[in-house]
Parts: C-alpha cells; sequence; structure tokens
C-alpha cells in the first residue's frame, strides 16, 4: 500500500516536472520569436546611429560593411570563465551573465527588460536580421571560420569593413518601447570596446539612450 503511494507521488512529481519543463520551452519560444521580429530595427538603428553617423565624411563612395557574428561567443574568456572574462556578457557562465545585470546602470531600464534580455540569451544561438542601413552601407553575417586568422584576412574577404561586431539578443520590455542589448567592437589589434546599450522607441523610431562601456583598447 504504502509502495503503491510512493509510485503515485513520484509519478504525479515526474508529471509536474515535465510540465513545467513544457511551460518553460513555450515562454522561451515565445520570448524569442517577440524579440526577434524586433531585432533588424533594433540593430539598423544601433549602427546607423553609432558607427554610421560620419559615414558620409569618410566612406568616399565605398559601400560599408558591417561585418557581424552569426554566433555570438566570448573572445578573451578564459576557459575556467574566471578574471576579467567575467565582466562580459558572453561569458560562458549564466551566472556571470546575471551577475553583470546587477549595477546601478541596468536600474534606468525596467525589468522585464532586463528579463527579457537575460532569457534571449541563455543559449548562444544564431544572429541574424534584415537591416536597413543608410545608402552606402550593408550588412554581412559571417560565421567564424569567415574571418580568417589575423586582420588582414578580415580586410581582403572585407574591403569595406570598420572591424567587425558581436551581438547580443535584444531584450524588449512588454510593449516593445524599450530595448536592450550588447555589443562587442573589434577593430584591429589592440582597437576594440565592448558596451551594453540601453534603446528606446521614440516617435515610432529606435533611438539609443544609453551606453554602458565594459571594456575598451
Amino acid at each position: 500500500m504504502r509502495r503503491n503511494r510512493f509510485k503515485r507521488i513520484a509519478l504525479y512529481a515526474t508529471a509536474g516536472i515535465c510540465l513545467l519543463l513544457v511551460l518553460a520551452g513555450l515562454l522561451f519560444a515565445f520570448e524569442q520569436g517577440r524579440a526577434q521580429a524586433e531585432t533588424g530595427a533594433v540593430l539598423s538603428a544601433f549602427f546607423s546611429q553609432r558607427v554610421l553617423r560620419d559615414m558620409d565624411k569618410g566612406a568616399a563612395g565605398r559601400t560599408v560593411e558591417i561585418v557581424i557574428l552569426r554566433h555570438p561567443d566570448c573572445l578573451m574568456c578564459s576557459r575556467d570563465g574566471t578574471g576579467f572574462g567575467r565582466q562580459l556578457w558572453f561569458a560562458p557562465s549564466l551566472r556571470s551573465r546575471w551577475s553583470s545585470l546587477s549595477d546601478a546602470w541596468f536600474a534606468q531600464s525596467s525589468r522585464i527588460t532586463r528579463a527579457s534580455f537575460f532569457l534571449n540569451s541563455v543559449f548562444s544561438t544564431d544572429i541574424n536580421a534584415d537591416l536597413r542601413l543608410p545608402s552606402g552601407a550593408r550588412a554581412v553575417f559571417v560565421n567564424r571560420g569567415d574571418l580568417g586568422t589575423n586582420t588582414s584576412d578580415l580586410a581582403t574577404r572585407f574591403p569595406n569593413n570598420v572591424g567587425y561586431f558581436v551581438v547580443s539578443h535584444v531584450g524588449l520590455n512588454l510593449n516593445k518601447s524599450e530595448a536592450l542589448l550588447y555589443v562587442d567592437h573589434f577593430c584591429g589589434g589592440l582597437c576594440g570596446g565592448g558596451s551594453y546599450v540601453l534603446m528606446r522607441r521614440v516617435d515610432g523610431a529606435w533611438r539609443v539612450v544609453d551606453e554602458y562601456d565594459i571594456w575598451a583598447s
């Protein structure tokens, strides 16, 4: 009798855990789809406002190439996830990612935005979106192997690049009026930097509100 009771309890517990996993999976899929629908607009606004704003002064008729790595990872993290790498959003540990959101700077964004940002970036999944950039610029999404092994390889394959970027998935609030993302920019040699970017929709268009620099060289 007692054994049957334990079996029923174990069965109910297993069913409950399975149900929670299914619900979590559905929530994750829904949130990814919701953010993906806005990713192109958010990234287009960021690159237009922060990277291409002086393009007309230096492009000299060339088509500027915004090279974006499709699969985000941490290029400067140690294998054990210690040291400087722990401060970066692409650190291998979820604990490191979550702790990075505790800084006071993030208080200006809503909790929903931060939760969405974290949830959408739990896994280093493919980054790909349709970007609409100003005339004279185009976005190129690449895999790690497309970058080559040194700066000259990148220049050969993408002669009009401005370095390359690694971007996180986008976090959104409920009404899609606020967005949070992380961007690394590698511009050759020791040139580069990484920052969190807060954006808001103003009069129907995304605008960069603030940036929080994590590293620069």
